[in-house]
């Protein structure tokens, strides 16, 4: 997340279909602030790239989530670590290496450990409703969209941006495009 105005948008896959991953802009006003901040900078590596003018597009990993939550239904494991730092190092957010488990009363987004402590347990950053945009175009492209606009820290999220914020607090809606099938768990499709 440079201090540019506005970041180019990625192209679409050859085929024409929008690239496999998790696509997401934090929480818009997040972004800005950390832009005006004193020493404000941002950086997205690993996997994920900007897009548009706040968001990330982190990209589909090519295994799924090593061990989803009990009673998952589907999960996505993506790469990429986005980092947001400010006022010279007091303030510091990681959002790397995201999950999306879906379960039966709802979605969670996940990251790795923000210190990256190895064998650290995965961090619930945020409860989402996830729904399936089915459309003729998406299955000819051989992808599935799933959206949500109602994503919302959870207590550990909300921890892992000072507090500033509490759970509950609603962040930006994300979106999903994987290849039809993929994600289930325990055969499901």
């Amino acid at each position: 997340m440079t201090s540019s105005p506005e970041l180019p948008d990625i192209p679409d896959t050859p085929s024409g279909a929008p690239p496999h991953g998790l696509r997401w802009g934090v929480k818009a006003s997040f972004v800005e602030y950390v832009r005006r901040s004193p020493g404000g900078k941002g950086s997205v590596s690993d996997g994920a790239v900007p897009v548009g003018a706040t968001e990330v597009l982190y990209a589909l990993a090519p295994t799924p989530p090593e061990a989803p939550a009990p009673g998952s239904a589907r999960a996505w494991a993506f790469l990429g670590d986005v980092r947001f730092a400010g006022h010279g190092g007091m303030m510091f957010v990681r959002l790397a290496a995201p999950w999306v488990e879906v379960g039966p009363t709802g979605a969670l987004l996940s990251i790795e450990d923000p210190h990256g402590a190895e064998g650290a347990p995965r961090v619930p950053l945020a409860e989402l409703t996830l729904r399936e945009q089915v459309s003729a175009e998406a299955r000819a492209d051989g992808v599935e969209l799933w959206t949500s606009d109602d994503v919302r820290l959870t207590a550990q999220g909300a921890a892992l941006f000072n507090d500033v914020y509490a759970p509950g607090e609603t962040m930006d809606p994300l979106s999903v495009v994987v290849p039809i099938g993929s994600g289930a768990v325990g055969g499901l499709a």
